[in-house]
């Protein structure tokens, strides 16, 4: 029994208790007044108080059903007098305008989402053609600092396209989940060589350890390369802040019931004081002044995947030394 709803009910009850005692009182005093001789007080007042008993017993089970079915969400709310229909009324028109201005809402923002999804997409087609117009450019006329410079910021265009709509698909992620076993060290070469030009171009050598020859985890292929090819292009743009050749190391651990895969870059590192924070949606840091392509979201995106899918992703990082970020897979369901 909710003890709080019984306080609350004689609460809500003690201006009655209390008119109904005063009147209790207020009769037996006018008979005693009337006939001096009549000494008997007691009798009517207990059978005043029984009544009073009886009534506020029933009135406190009609209260305790309606009040503990508001509690419990789940209960089934019995109705019994006129003012609560009127408020069951109430509530359920407020429900029904509330349901239906949320599934409105709904039904615009997914439109927004289609034309802008149908839009990035059609951005990609232009990107991709300037990729090839500057690669048959530099075999012509031979590779050139402009070049290379508007390549990379194709690159720069293609990369926040692709980030965009990936916050696009996360709306819809359940809808788009295929968990399965899978080999992460495939995965992980695919995903250097994909990047190999850029590894190269910034001095950057992967260097991938495993004790194993593979190492299957439980996860969804598609989203899991989306995440670690975004930490995989952080530790290059972040390793082109020193100078000399750098590596990354990709080191894959069994453990009995996971997999632990650690990406250590020799870059920039991260402030102490931004370590806290660089999961967090837009926020740059002190890396963001001096990396003016930083937008704050690979990283967001990257924790958010991860959490869906039941990675735990953690960081680590050393300014001036560099990065590792640590990503535990389940191996086994």
């Amino acid at each position: 029994m909710n003890k709080r709803i019984l306080k609350n009910f004689f609460k809500d009850r003690a201006l009655l208790i209390s008119f109904y005692l005063f009147n209790i009182v207020s009769v037996i005093t006018f008979f005693h007044l009337s006939e001096p001789s009549n000494t008997e007080i007691l009798y009517p007042f207990s059978v005043g108080i029984f009544l009073l008993s009886v009534y506020l017993l029933i009135d406190g089970y009609r209260y305790y059903q309606v009040n503990g079915a508001i509690e419990n969400q789940h209960a089934e709310m019995k109705i019994y007098t006129e003012e609560q229909k009127a408020f069951d009324k109430w509530i359920k028109n407020l429900s029904y305008q509330h349901s239906r201005e949320k599934n409105e809402q709904n039904e615009k923002n997914k439109e927004r989402l289609y034309f802008l999804s149908h839009w990035m997409h059609h951005l990609k087609t232009p990107v991709s053609v300037t990729d090839l117009i500057i690669q048959n450019e530099q075999k012509l006329h031979g590779s050139t600092k402009a070049f290379e410079n508007l390549q990379v910021e194709n690159k720069r265009l293609h990369k926040a396209i692709e980030q965009g709509l990936t916050m696009i698909r996360m709306d819809s992620f359940e809808n788009d989940l295929d968990i399965k076993s899978m080999d992460l060290l495939t995965s992980l070469r695919k995903l250097i060589n994909n990047r190999k030009s850029e590894f190269i171009y910034q001095s950057t050598f992967p260097v991938l350890n495993s004790e194993e020859e593979a190492a299957f985890i439980i996860t969804d292929p598609k989203w899991n390369e989306t995440m670690l090819d975004q930490i995989i292009s952080n530790a290059i743009k972040y390793s082109s802040g020193r100078n000399g050749s750098k590596k990354i190391r990709f080191h894959v651990k069994k453990e009995e019931e996971a997999t632990i895969l650690s990406i250590a870059d020799e870059g920039v590192g991260i402030p102490s004081y931004d370590l806290e924070r660089v999961f967090e949606a837009f926020f740059t840091g002190e890396n963001g002044r001096d990396y003016q392509n930083s937008s704050g979201i690979g990283l967001y995106l990257c924790k958010r995947i991860a959490d869906r899918l039941n990675h735990r992703i953690t960081i680590e990082s050393e300014e001036s030394k560099g990065t590792t970020i640590t990503i535990r897979y389940l191996t086994k369901v």
